[in-house]
């Protein structure tokens, strides 16, 4: 890997995860010490980073990290809405039978058999299963910011103390047990409500971190 992609790396990975939460403002002497690398670097993944609309450079003052507004949310929620039922309903019955039967056991046993990395894992696998299953790759493109900020979204439920993993894992083997009995337009329903509760949440995720950014 080279210098500048490991930069790239590193950094994107910091702001996913939150360890560089929305809002902060950092340093390149900063992320030259934490990433270990020099400006030249660092420079061409912060150049990277701004065209994903993931960090704001300001001259003289340093890289602000990437909030999300409650409008965001709403923009993003209006995207998933339309892509993800529709894939569901239209591209569903492409994927293999025994691939909803292990993802429906997975989601029957997930809350005390596994980590929550490994749920968050499973559950980022189910909802790209059927954005892949299109084969389309305008159809992706378009959904790798809303997925890219969904992962901060729920970074931040945890810390915030809003987590929902029990109730979405039952939301999840609705529509599992759908897609198995090939309910196509029922499955598109129940993870279009799915997605509805997720939104609520990001949306009280979101008016706490500005409560605690405005104090």
């Amino acid at each position: 890997m080279s210098l500048k992609l490991q930069a790239y790396t590193t950094i994107k990975e910091k702001i996913l995860s939150c360890e560089y939460p929305p809002n902060i403002l950092l340093k390149e002497e900063r992320l030259c010490e934490d990433i270990q690398a020099s400006r030249t670097p660092i420079r061409d993944a912060l150049s990277r980073l701004e065209q994903e609309s993931l960090i704001q450079i300001l001259p003289k003052r340093g890289i602000i990290v990437a909030g999300i507004s409650l409008e965001e949310v709403e923009q993003i929620y209006e995207l998933r809405l339309l892509i993800e039922p529709y894939a569901l309903e239209r591209y569903g019955e492409t994927i293999d039978q025994g691939v909803y039967k292990k993802l429906k056991d997975f989601f029957t046993r997930s809350s005390k058999k596994f980590s929550l990395d490994e749920i968050h894992k499973k559950d980022d696998e189910f909802h790209h299963m059927f954005i892949s299953a299109a084969k389309n790759a305008y159809l992706t493109q378009a959904y790798q910011y809303p997925y890219i900020q969904n992962i901060r979204l729920r970074i931040l439920s945890g810390t915030l103390g809003t987590p929902r993993i029990e109730k979405s894992q039952k939301e999840h083997c609705e529509i599992t047990q759908y897609c198995l009995e090939k309910s196509w337009k029922k499955a598109a329903k129940a993870l279009r409500v799915h997605l509805l509760h997720s939104k609520e949440i990001s949306y009280s995720i979101i008016t706490k971190l500005q409560l605690l950014l405005n104090r």
